[in-house]
């Protein structure tokens, strides 16, 4: 497996993602939202401007569904890929920068919602992974 992919259920879409410790885990996940909302390729975010993003939860499926909620936010306002430079992240807690995409891309499918469904972060053999389901 790559560090992310895609799957379908019944009425929604998901993605699962892995990481050698939570910044990357956080940051594979993003690029699964990306990779969701955009298609695979394309630019990496930056040039646009940034944003600090600062969470602390109480669990890692916490962190991950404010992050990507907010990253989601921004890429609809703003209409473009969104990128993070990660700076401390850990079990319940991510300090980030949000990074922008100079060039406005349309998203080639409305997602409305990050969800807690299903959503377990777990460790094996010393990488974590998890799966998102989002509400198209």
């Amino acid at each position: 497996m790559r560090s992310h992919e895609a799957f379908s259920t019944t009425a929604d879409s998901g993605f699962r993602f892995r990481g050698r410790g939570y910044a990357e885990l956080y940051a594979s996940a993003l690029r699964g939202l990306n990779a969701m909302l955009f298609g695979r390729g394309g630019r990496p975010a930056g040039g646009g401007g940034s944003l600090r993003y600062r969470f602390r939860g109480d669990g890692p499926e916490n962190v991950l569904v404010n992050f990507l909620s907010e990253a989601l936010f921004q890429a609809g306002i703003r209409g473009c890929r969104v990128g993070a430079r990660v700076r401390r992240a850990g079990r319940d807690f991510l300090e980030a920068d949000l990074l922008f995409s100079r060039r406005g891309s349309v998203p080639r499918v409305e997602v409305k919602a990050v969800t807690y469904h299903g959503l377990r972060v777990s460790r094996k053999n010393g990488v974590l992974s998890a799966a998102v389901v989002v509400d198209v």
